[in-house]
């Protein structure tokens, strides 16, 4: 059995070698709507050394002429760049200018990149690669080290999969999101014949739909006539005034309401729900036979 050690590599990773052979982090990364694929099959030899990254608040303050310092009045989660590190060998100058040819070609695509890493595999990064050089090490090296900074204009983490779609999710999602998932709770997402249930956000932040711009989908089925549904928690709620069938389905989307697809805010009185951290409990007027789904994204920070 082969001996196993560490070392550090850039970004502050630890690789663990089985005897002479570096196990290498792993970098999956998606661009477009093209499939997710590793990073080392972009060219060959190609390894994915790390990453790392900070969140950037920005503050802002105001200043009254005259008088001493200055009051705050916002904060606000700003784009922030990921750094991340690779590795390249090369047998002579053609293959080097090939590899870096096909390292430019796929990165200077016009088009987002989602990136997740084995570290956290169930998380995943929406970003533009930024500019980056790419030269060997020393003259005559037949190795190359370079950074791509991963410009992320959110500044968010997501998780990979929306909150309903986790317990389908056949990487063990529940395993993947750390510490903000509750230890021994069952989590739902799908509620039937309920006037009142709490959901769970193990985001790091509220999800708010209206001012932030968060992606919320709270999906409903109910035969009858109009009714309210309200989170006690965040004090926001939404009110429904049309009819319903039993082959309708309303989507609260965001802040906008689709009946069958079709955009309906006048039949309602323009409300819409927040999630705050934690635990949320919810309460449905007028409405004992609703369906409902909640569909967001987890959302992390750093």
């Amino acid at each position: 059995m082969s001996k196993l050690s560490t070392i550090q590599c850039l970004g502050g990773k630890s690789l663990k070698i089985y005897g002479n052979h570096f196990r290498y982090p792993k970098l999956w990364i998606k661009r477009g709507n093209e499939d997710e694929i590793e990073i080392e099959s972009i060219t060959p030899n190609l390894k994915y050394l790390g990453d790392d990254e900070d969140p950037i608040v920005t503050n802002t303050y105001l200043t009254n002429l005259g008088g001493d310092g200055s009051y705050p009045t916002e904060s606000t989660i700003d784009k922030n760049v990921i750094n991340a590190r690779f590795y390249f060998k090369f047998g002579d100058w053609w293959d080097y200018k090939l590899a870096k040819h096909d390292i430019y070609r796929y990165f200077s695509s016009k088009e987002i990149f989602r990136i997740r890493t084995d570290g956290e595999p169930g998380v995943v990064k929406y970003v533009k690669a930024g500019n980056f050089t790419i030269a060997p090490i020393e003259q005559f090296a037949r190795t190359s080290v370079f950074t791509i900074p991963f410009e992320n204009p959110s500044g968010y983490k997501y998780s990979l999969t929306t909150s309903d779609q986790l317990m389908n999710y056949d990487q063990e999602a529940w395993m993947l999101y750390g510490g903000n998932i509750p230890n021994g709770e069952n989590l739902d997402y799908h509620f039937i014949n309920k006037q009142s249930f709490r959901v769970f956000n193990a985001s790091d932040i509220t999800i708010d739909p209206y001012f932030q711009r968060h992606e919320l989908n709270i999906i409903m089925e109910h035969f009858g006539d109009g009714f309210k549904l309200i989170n006690n928690t965040t004090k926001t709620s939404w009110s429904y005034k049309g009819q319903m069938n039993n082959t309708d389905k309303v989507i609260l989307q965001g802040i906008n309401t689709f009946k069958n697809g079709i955009l309906d805010n006048n039949n309602t009185d323009f409300g819409y729900i927040t999630l705050a951290t934690g635990w949320n409990e919810f309460s449905v007027v007028g409405a004992g036979d609703l369906d409902i789904t909640f569909s967001f994204p987890f959302i992390y920070l750093g």
